[in-house]
């Protein structure tokens, strides 16, 4: 079976290499299972308005200030009709681990507007995948992840081609209420009465998804776990001498709830300092977070991992003693599933996705938000943390988001899917 992926962010690009990694991951265990696989990774770039104002900064001989800089009058020109005309000399081709995977950067058209940039970036996907097809052949069915823009573009493709497509949901921004437009939210609804499997990483999201559209159709996918990581062997690295490790691994941003946490550590810390909290990843709130750590002074208790490659996740996963989750708003945690991975207990917040799998063997859920509660539960882990049983929780994460599993529950649905 020839399944061509579609993400509807950039597929692990080399300067931001945990982009599309879901993606990523799903797409290599497909590969090695013996399925054909392809992915067109869509991006875009420049804009009329933008090409307009460089024209007209280069006519009074001044710098625009952006990327525009490098081109020259004639070059710019050259590069709006390229953009507008010949959208198939943007296309670049990789292959990872035998996988063809087509890139191609397109063209906003109109100036950037949060979730209404689907035009251009259909019309880069459409070239893309004309080129694709002429060298790979017509897939048998497509996998779009998101229906902003991935499913949109499937949407054309089955139009066009008369290609069956299935939509797996992962973006949280109907939990966060992001799309206001009416329009978009239609075009949405079209997208998935049209594909043949609509899918969602968690039950919760499943029912949310369902209650927004008004459907009965969106099924429980769950993410799977990075497959070099499922293969690495299993070494519990914590040790008896404290002090005690609670770990955190994600983007710095508004919506995983940082703050929460490190007040949260800072009560916890009043009752016993022999504790630690390592926070890994980068964001927007590097800053602030570091200076609310300065601020409490915690600076010997909180450590700032920064960016973390594989390797890194696993070697700091096995050596801390708890996973914490405090985020506002999540439709899985692939995170969580990896900290159990390595038989970590977890705590985890009410936030979308992880409250579905998370037992009270394997940790606990608590409300978003709460400090005084994230805090109590972190006080119960570190006194009863040796209760929780490693190897169980372990099991579970394998048995239930390992490879077997998902390629059990995605053969199932692309056969009904192609039917």
């Amino acid at each position: 079976m020839h399944i061509l992926i579609i993400p509807s962010e950039e597929f692990v690009p080399v300067h931001n290499p945990m982009a599309g990694i879901f993606q990523y991951h799903q797409a290599t265990i497909l590969n090695q299972a013996g399925y054909k696989v392809g992915v067109l990774s869509i991006t875009q770039s420049f804009s009329i308005p933008m090409l307009l104002k460089g024209l007209a900064a280069k006519a009074l001989r001044q710098k625009v200030g952006n990327a525009m800089d490098q081109y020259t009058v004639r070059e710019t020109v050259k590069l709006g009709y390229d953009k507008m005309f010949r959208p198939e000399r943007f296309i670049r081709k990789e292959v990872d681990k035998g996988m063809p995977v087509f890139r191609i950067d397109g063209f906003y058209y109109k100036p950037p507007v949060d979730n209404y940039n689907h035009f251009g970036w259909i019309k880069a996907g459409l070239a893309a995948f004309k080129q694709y097809v002429q060298e790979h052949g017509k897939p048998d069915i497509i996998h779009a992840h998101n229906a902003l823009y991935a499913g949109m573009l499937a949407q054309q493709l089955y139009r066009q081609y008369h290609l069956p497509y299935i939509v797996t949901e992962h973006s949280t921004v109907f939990a966060r209420k992001l799309i206001s437009n009416k329009k978009v939210l239609q075009r949405i609804k079209n997208v998935y009465n049209d594909a043949l499997v609509l899918t969602a990483v968690s039950k919760p999201f499943c029912r949310l998804l369902n209650e927004t559209f008004k459907l009965e159709r969106f099924y429980y996918l769950p993410n799977v776990l990075d497959p070099e990581l499922q293969m690495k062997e299993y070494v519990n690295k914590t040790k008896d001498n404290k002090p005690f490790t609670f770990i955190n691994i994600a983007e710095l941003h508004p919506k995983k709830d940082h703050f929460t946490l490190i007040k949260a550590f800072k009560k916890l810390y009043g009752i016993d300092n022999n504790i630690q909290l390592w926070i890994g990843g980068e964001g927007e709130l590097s800053a602030e977070l570091r200076a609310l750590v300065e601020k409490e002074q915690l600076q010997k208790a909180v450590h700032f991992l920064g960016v973390l490659n594989r390797q890194q996740v696993s070697d700091y996963l096995m050596k801390a003693d708890c996973f914490v989750l405090p985020s506002k708003f999540e439709t899985f945690g692939v995170v969580v599933i990896e900290a159990m991975l390595f038989g970590k207990p977890v705590i985890v917040t009410r936030c979308g996705g992880p409250e579905s799998f998370v037992h009270k063997d394997m940790g606990m859920v608590i409300e978003k938000g709460n400090e005084q509660q994230l805090a109590d539960a972190m006080l119960q882990m570190l006194r009863h943390c040796c209760h929780y049983q490693p190897e169980q929780i372990r099991k579970f994460a394998i048995e239930h988001f390992g490879q077997e599993k998902f390629l059990q529950q995605i053969g199932t649905i692309y056969k009904k899917a192609i039917a």
